[in-house]
């Protein structure tokens, strides 16, 4: 899961380094008199599927902003079953956001919704942003049984 993970990351450097090209072009082009066509719907899309394609890494790495003052003074034990809490909802939660989107892009698929200027397909993006969120479920689900097995994750 790990290898998945860390391609995920990999895919969504490149996203950003083509967001980042996007936005200069545009801003060129602008300078010139020329903006670049639908350049505010590529760096959407691309944003979209930057965030999704990063979590389950950010989860693994453990990059997320947490409160450590309470924390820090909970026993082994008390840590163990706060840290698998968490992991059941956050699991619960991604996986509802993965249908969730399943089903939306499903919807767009069907009735045929396109972005206003490029007319690009819009339910490719919720397909890979719901695969994004139904892989960090199960990065987060692995990580309970970690938890189970081990104890705390610190």
């Amino acid at each position: 899961m790990n290898k998945v993970a860390v391609f995920m990351k990999k895919v969504s450097g490149v996203m950003l380094v083509a967001m980042m090209l996007v936005t200069c072009l545009d801003v060129g082009g602008n300078i010139f008199g020329h903006p670049l066509l639908g350049s505010e719907e590529i760096v959407s899309l691309l944003a979209a599927l930057l965030i999704a394609f990063t979590l389950p890494a950010a989860h693994q790495e453990r990059a997320h902003i947490g409160v450590d003052m309470l924390y820090l003074r909970f026993s082994p034990r008390t840590k163990k079953i706060n840290d698998s809490i968490l992991c059941v909802i956050t699991a619960i939660f991604f996986s509802l956001v993965s249908w969730e989107c399943f089903k939306y892009a499903g919807d767009l698929k069907r009735i045929g919704q396109v972005t206003a200027v490029l007319e690009l397909p819009i339910y490719y993006i919720l397909y890979a942003v719901s695969a994004g969120c139904g892989f960090l479920s199960l990065v987060v689900v692995s990580q309970l049984l970690k938890i189970i097995r081990e104890g705390s994750h610190e």
